[in-house]
């Protein structure tokens, strides 16, 4: 599909993910080019500029123990929480050495639910000082709170004890209180490190009625700049200098204070005791704004499911998993609509969950889906009404593309058609649709997937005629179990899916025929796939992969059976005809038979006839060796070196799109075109053809593209976009570019 580019920006951008960075205050921005271009003096010089820069740092020092109602120990200018941490690591353990304490029947404890940067510091100073002590996570309960009992049986040996005031992730906060009158029952003399960088203007910190020993703060979560911090250190309690020099901060924190982004801090700590009109929000007014995103969240996702909740949070984190969804596809999702939100976890190819959400014990697709939306205590109203509205506005969106199921007439649905692949993980499972007849065929479903393929099939109307497995190991497969109760009663078929009655599956211009094809499993079949007759493509499991074999050591596999299967299907196919496998370890989405007998020597030793004992004990040795990589990986793979290589050079994306007969191609997901149109990114004219990954089968398969068609690939970040042009460089095509860095550098 083409649409015009129109040379203009229309969507603003909505940033709710405030607990990673947060913009800096118009004030504060202007306090610091104030120190930067007039208020620059040295606080270390004895002339007139310097002395107005050292009131002026320690103005700031006095408004911060306000502002922390702290009004003995030291507050400590740094570089931001990660040095703080750092500094305070090391001063703990350099006592607990001077004590005697080291060794392994000592206890550092930390929370399991801890920003890395404090287990982290914890391994790497207790190894460098040698102090050798055992590093041990407290357990949390299932709402995020540190299990008291558990604290209190493992304190006895512990000389430090590291928690947070509040989570990043989850924005729980942890009762302080609580907490300190466990510790100084139990073990008195040990130190205590808080984490309270998210807790800085979102709730109360009184630190001299506290026995807290230490505690970081970051400049950057709460409106300054990066690069700045501060950390309190309780009167009494043993500090060691991280960095020595010229003794600046009274010899506690050597190099030449950072004035402009203390500049910064003391007009942040101002606005923080104003009493009235300050631009940060009273506590109630933070629980509307996040009782009103969370009414702009139901309407998108229905079943979401809240992560954390009142009493044990701050207002201001809110972490939700929606079922049937990963976290990747609510970033792409949101992203796409300008909606900046952060997932749980890094983001990455592979499906990965929240050690956060994992040390609570919530459920796997909790954790691998987990969204965190974070809005800061200087929101405005009109920012909350503009982020609700944003939100809201995806509803249709997610329904039209059928992503959660609704009362919608499905009528009202786009009709899908043709071939869709789907991935979780290396898992590869296919959805073939015919829309004139309403039907479709399920292969290969894999559990994670199963929702959405039920999405798709309810919410477009669609009737199934089948759920195949291309191979069975010792257990049926749960997602296809699943998903045959769609089937229309009545409907016989045998362990893999197929159809009793049936020697043929027609869907529509659609022909399936299976063979057997053991080797791999001992219950296995290849589909053999035609269009109006003309044999296109074979849906082949685990017989092959794309650069490799299925090996024969798992149950039920069998070298000679292997080798029968494999000369049995290459017979039936062409050389150009596409292989669809069940995993894909290298990315490659699509093979054809040329491209496996070119890619995997293997293959041609096995048709070739070699002994069987030389090319299965080959196929073997390497895939255990790869499978000790990989715990999902099932066969051998070969990657070229090729597929090491950038498509592309960076080149002035105007002279690209300017070439004549140029496509764009946007290989984001239906939804995230939806949410935002290319057409609002590009500098100038140009005919987009929307092709989304999960539809590049399709388009192989159907011949859209042509191999000398001049391609410009895109995505939101310009990976996906890359992997595309892989696959289709390997399928001969050879005008390709990719747009590194994808729409997100363009917005």
């Amino acid at each position: 599909m083409s649409v015009p580019t129109h040379n203009c920006r229309t969507l603003t951008e909505v940033y709710l993910d405030n607990n990673a960075t947060t913009p800096v205050l118009a004030s504060a921005a202007a306090a610091v080019l104030q120190t930067m271009q007039h208020d620059f003096g040295n606080p270390s010089s004895s002339h007139s500029t310097g002395i107005k820069a050292k009131a002026a740092l320690e103005q700031t020092r006095s408004l911060a123990r306000q502002v922390l109602d702290a009004n003995n120990g030291d507050i400590i200018f740094t570089s931001g929480a990660t040095e703080g941490i750092q500094t305070s690591v090391i001063s703990a353990l350099q006592a607990i050495r001077a004590r005697g304490l080291s060794g392994p029947d000592t206890l550092l404890l930390y929370g399991a639910t801890e920003h890395k940067a404090v287990p982290e510091s914890l391994k790497h100073w207790n190894s460098l000082l040698q102090v050798n002590a055992t590093i041990k996570a407290i357990p949390v309960l299932s709402n995020g709170l540190l299990d008291l009992t558990a604290l209190a049986s493992l304190l006895p040996q512990a000389a430090l004890v590291c928690t947070m005031a509040a989570n990043n992730e989850t924005g729980v906060r942890q009762d302080l209180q609580a907490l300190e009158q466990v510790i100084r029952r139990v073990k008195p003399d040990a130190y205590w490190l808080v984490d309270c960088v998210q807790a800085l203007g979102k709730m109360a910190l009184q630190l001299s009625a506290t026995s807290i020993d230490y505690a970081p703060f970051s400049g950057h979560k709460l409106y300054g700049p990066k690069g700045i911090g501060f950390l309190y250190v309780r009167a009494g309690a043993p500090y060691r200098p991280l960095i020595t020099g010229g003794g600046q901060e009274g010899g506690l924190r050597s190099g030449t204070e950072n004035l402009p982004g203390i500049a910064a801090l003391k007009t942040i700590f101002s606005e923080l005791l104003k009493s009235e009109h300050s631009q940060f929000r009273a506590e109630d007014v933070l629980w509307q704004y996040r009782s009103q995103l969370l009414s702009a969240l139901r309407q998108v996702f229905p079943a979401l499911v809240l992560n954390s909740d009142a009493p044990h949070i701050i207002p201001t984190t809110i972490n939700f998993s929606v079922p049937g969804f990963f976290a990747k596809d609510i970033l792409d999702l949101f992203d796409a609509a300008g909606i900046r939100v952060s997932s749980g976890s890094a983001c990455s190819s592979k499906v990965t969950g929240s050690f956060v959400l994992d040390a609570m014990g919530l459920e796997p697709w909790r954790s691998e889906g987990a969204i965190r939306l974070s809005f800061g205590p200087a929101m405005t109203a009109q920012e909350c009404l503009q982020a609700c509205e944003r939100i809201s506005s995806l509803a249709a969106v997610v329904q039209q593309h059928c992503l959660v199921l609704t009362d919608t007439d499905p009528l009202n649905v786009p009709n899908a058609d043709g071939l869709y692949q789907f991935k979780y993980d290396a898992c590869c499972s296919y959805l073939l649709i015919c829309a004139q007849s309403r039907q479709a065929i399920i292969i290969d479903p894999v559990l994670p997937l199963a929702e959405r393929l039920v999405n798709i099939i309810q919410g477009q109307g669609l009737s199934l005629l089948a759920v195949l497995d291309t191979h069975l190991h010792q257990a049926a497969n749960q997602a296809s179990v699943l998903l045959r109760q769609l089937l229309a009663a009545g409907t016989r078929q045998d362990d893999i899916g197929w159809p009793e009655t049936s020697q043929q599956l027609e869907l529509g211009n659609y022909q399936l025929q299976r063979i057997a094809t053991p080797g791999h499993s001992e219950l296995a079949f290849s589909f053999l796939l035609r269009h109006n007759a003309t044999l296109k493509a074979a849906f082949v499991g685990d017989l092959l992969l794309p650069g490799g074999i299925g090996r024969t050591d798992m149950p039920g596999g069998s070298a000679k059976d292997l080798q029968q299967s494999l000369h049995l299907l290459t017979q039936q196919l062409y050389p150009d005809t596409l292989l669809f496998s069940s995993h894909d370890y290298a990315q490659r989405f699509v093979s054809t038979l040329a491209q496996a007998l070119q890619e995997t020597p293997l293959l041609e030793q096995i048709l070739a006839g070699t002994a069987e004992q030389e090319w299965q004990q080959t196929l073997n040795e390497q895939g255990l060796v790869l499978q000790q990589a990989s715990s999902h990986l099932c066969g051998l793979v070969e990657v070229t070196a090729q597929d090491a290589i950038a498509l592309v050079q960076p080149v002035e994306l105007s002279k690209v799109l300017a070439q004549a007969d140029l496509t764009v191609l946007d290989v984001r997901e239906p939804y995230e075109q939806s949410a935002g149109a290319l057409a609002h990114y590009l500098p100038m004219p140009a005919d987009v053809m929307q092709l989304p990954l999960s539809r590049l089968c399709d388009a192989v398969l159907h011949g859209k593209l042509q191999p000398d068609q001049p391609l410009l690939l895109v995505c939101r970040s310009g990976n996906r976009s890359l992997l595309a042009a892989r696959v289709l460089r390997r399928l001969g095509f050879t005008q390709l570019w990719n747009l590194q860095g994808g729409v997100a550098l363009l917005s």
